[in-house]
């Protein structure tokens, strides 16, 4: 049966669950071919195809580089060809046969071939894997933001993903980790063929699954960053360089503990079967740590909580080094340490590289969020190559003898060594490297509002000799020539009331709130039908998170897409550069305040007042139920500096920011209308005699 076309739903609509679950499917998929090689490829190239722990852990590291390089290549490959099904979700069904016929190979090595022939089977069957993985990863990864532009959903797919994977590797390790518990019994290579046989068989399936269930309706973007660019950009980004080289060291120490996590199971602790629990326990803690970073971004901010999380990986590390053997409630607390610091340090590597992609754009001018990921991604691959490298060569250098049934003492502390000590030290020289990453949280929100000047300026475009915004002879200042006045307010302290009659007493437009009461009332609902279109075709599903309670979500990190925020941002400064540059204006919310935060000339006003007068207002303006208003207060409290925060990076209760705080319990409305005209007219005079410089076009 044909597949629906690619384009049988809106960028808008919401997504149906059977999609979100599909899209999961994928990543299960994903999960079942890689952790096999990640967690069981040392194990099984040892124990049983009887290759060496060096030469094994040789193999291991060069096809992870190579799976680094093999992602760039599908990462500039993939996504340039528009079929009837998409630009990638054909990979998806095109190449997972390739994939499951090279990762069945890698794990069938036939026992008549020789040392050389064995060795060289393993090593061309997990390069063409590693290939054919990229091909497949590549555009899964890609295609949540092509099923849908509303981030929320794509929250929803990013959250479906992430369980998807964690229940994958605990079911593959109940599965697979009994079969290490002894390799010299009859017929372990056929057991383990038709294993991985069946793992693939079911791979395809959710491939396919995956495949038929989702849809491709965002079109692919107008314009793509070059490698040569995207190298000239990371030339100059020191962030992105020291978060690079952090990631390299953490990488490496984890997976030198993943290579080897099934020796210390079987050898140390004293069963293969243990290590499901390890690996559910570092799941645990993991998943632990993921619900509660962004609370630890903002209150060590993300250097100093990357560096605290890796130490907390290096201590679980440490006692999974100590542990004594045979020690299963240690080693399980370790393994657990071990999760919450690891899973920590990753989340924020990801955040930051996010940060790292403004620093570039600030310093250069290059905005590159695929080319920097991709650098990331690199560097990451060439991590785990190296952790692998080392994993084998240490448990060789200690005389881990492959294939036999028991290991000596100093075997047994070579496994402590590689799955402890060793990733420890790396984790350690991260923090080393970490202490110098130079991107506080104060700088980058310096970064991002000199950024949004510049698209403000750019948003301009060439002055007019009339018009009431123009741009200094340098380019370097915006100058208000007519009345621009940006007003906000919390709820109910009269603004919608005030603001009109402002512009109308100064001659100027007004505009109002980009997002009415109703709109974010519609957006706090958990009912799909509510969350659709408005008549206007204006989504309100981007806005559904930020009614969360609790903490504050930063919309393009959740949805694993940061283009989302930047061209929200863009939009939202496109627009307010247009309602003032031609006549002035009067602008309510729209984040006008920290658009026009550096133009001489506009007056900036906040409207407040306390909370059972401004319910009060609401009741009388609006019509309300007394219920309601105070419902609206709360929501609207809470919802519009939150998207201030993470879409503008200011602080909109920050008093300092304004020229002019009005309390409207203290005054009525006609005398603050009155007051905000008289500090507009000051604002101008002030402007007029403190202007050396004519604009360029007056």
């Amino acid at each position: 049966m044909a597949s629906a076309p690619a384009t049988d739903q809106s960028t808008t609509d919401i997504l149906p669950r059977r999609r979100v679950i599909g899209y999961a499917m994928g990543d299960v998929a994903n999960n079942v071919a890689f952790q096999m090689t990640s967690l069981f490829l040392m194990v099984y190239m040892t124990d049983i195809a009887g290759v060496s722990a060096g030469i094994a852990g040789a193999i291991y590291g060069v096809t992870k580089v190579w799976a680094g390089v093999t992602d760039l290549f599908a990462g500039n490959t993939v996504g340039r060809r528009q079929t009837r099904h998409g630009r990638l979700r054909p990979w998806l069904i095109g190449v997972s046969p390739f994939l499951a016929i090279s990762l069945v190979a890698l794990f069938s090595t036939p026992a008549a071939l020789g040392p050389m022939a064995t060795v060289a089977w393993i090593l061309l069957f997990d390069a063409a894997f590693q290939l054919c993985y990229s091909f497949v990863n590549i555009p899964y990864g890609s295609l949540s933001a092509a099923v849908t532009e509303n981030a929320t959903d794509r929250s929803r797919l990013a959250g479906a993903r992430s369980i998807g994977g964690a229940v994958t590797g605990v079911v593959l390790s109940m599965v697979l980790s009994p079969q290490f518990e002894d390799t010299t019994v009859d017929g372990i290579r056929l057991k383990f063929t038709l294993a991985t046989l069946a793992l693939a068989a079911v791979a395809l399936v959710l491939y396919w699954v995956c495949f038929r269930n989702t849809r491709e309706v965002v079109p692919a973007g107008s314009g793509t960053v070059t490698l040569r660019t995207t190298l000239a950009m990371v030339r100059q980004n020191k962030p992105l360089i020291i978060l690079c080289l952090g990631a390299l060291f953490l990488l490496a120490g984890s997976f030198t503990m993943n290579a080897v996590m099934m020796y210390y199971a079987r050898d140390v602790v004293g069963g293969a079967g243990y290590f499901t629990l390890q690996f559910l326990l570092q799941t645990v803690g993991t998943i632990a740590i993921a619900s509660v970073i962004p609370r630890v971004s903002a209150r060590l901010g993300k250097r100093t909580g990357y560096v605290v999380l890796a130490l907390f990986a290096a201590l679980g590390l440490v006692i999974i080094g100590f542990t004594p053997t045979g020690n299963l409630p240690v080693a399980l607390l370790a393994f657990l340490l071990y999760g919450i610091g690891f899973g920590g340090t990753n989340a924020l590597m990801f955040s930051m590289q996010a940060d790292t992609v403004d620093y570039g754009e600030w310093k250069t001018g290059t905005r590159a969020e695929g080319g920097s990921y991709s650098i990331l991604s690199f560097v990451r691959k060439t991590g785990q190559g190296i952790g692998g490298f080392l994993g084998g060569a240490i448990i060789a250098a200690f005389g881990y003898a492959s294939g036999a049934p028991d290991q000596t003492e100093q075997a047994v502390q070579g496994i402590k060594v590689a799955a402890g000590w060793a990733p420890a030290a790396l984790c350690v020289i991260a923090v080393l490297v970490m202490l110098a990453y130079p991107l506080t949280a104060t700088e980058h929100t310096g970064i991002v509002q000199d950024l949004n000047q510049r698209r403000a300026r750019s948003a301009l475009g060439k002055n007019a000799a009339d018009a009431a915004v123009v741009l200094t002879p340098r380019g370097d200042q915006l100058i208000a020539r007519r009345p621009v006045v940006t007003v906000n307010e919390d709820y109910g302290a009269g603004a919608a009331y005030a603001a009109p009659r402002v512009a109308e007493k100064l001659g100027v437009p007004y505009a109002g709130l980009a997002f009415s009461s109703e709109d974010l009332e519609r957006a706090s609902s958990s009912n799909p039908k509510v969350l659709g279109d408005d008549t206007t075709g204006k989504s309100l599903r981007w806005l559904h998170s930020f009614s969360w309670p609790g903490m504050d979500v930063n919309v393009a990190t959740a949805s694993g897409d940061a283009q989302v925020g930047t061209n929200l941002v863009t939009k939202n400064i496109d627009e307010v550069m247009g309602l003032v540059k031609s006549f002035g204006g009067v602008v309510l919310g729209r984040d006008a305040t920290a658009v026009l935060d550096t133009m001489r000339g506009v007056v900036h006003i906040r409207m407040i007042g306390d909370a059972e007068d401004r319910i009060d207002r609401a009741v009388e303006t609006y019509g309300l139920d007394r219920e309601v208003a105070a419902q609206r207060q709360v929501r609207e409290d809470r919802m519009r500096p939150r998207m201030s925060r993470q879409l503008m990076h200011w602080e909109p209760t920050d008093d300092g920011r304004y020229h002019l705080i009005i309390d409207t319990s203290q005054m009525s409305l006609d005398e603050a209308i009155e007051e905000i005209v008289a500090a507009v007219e000051a604002e101008r005079e002030m402007v007029a005699q403190d202007s050396p410089e004519e604009p360029e076009g007056a």
